[in-house]
């Protein structure tokens, strides 16, 4: 079995703080060892919930060649 880290979920409520999430998305990804940028947009995909999903599906769709950096 593989260990990962959980992580937390972002909402886009407004009272979060969007650096500190991508702090722990790229620290989680270098722990991890993933550097495929696929991966890690499958990963963001799981982190996000609610309107933020909602944002990033439609900014996806619109941009389908863009990369995590861009995001």
């Amino acid at each position: 079995m593989v260990n990962s880290v959980k992580l937390s979920l972002f909402k886009g409520l407004g009272n979060e703080d969007p650096d500190q999430f991508w702090f722990v998305m790229k620290v989680v990804w270098e722990a991890q060892g993933v550097t495929n940028d696929h991966m890690r947009k499958a990963t963001l995909v799981s982190a996000l919930q609610d309107c933020t999903l909602t944002w990033y599906i439609k900014y996806s769709n619109d941009n389908p060649n863009i990369g995590v950096a861009d995001i």
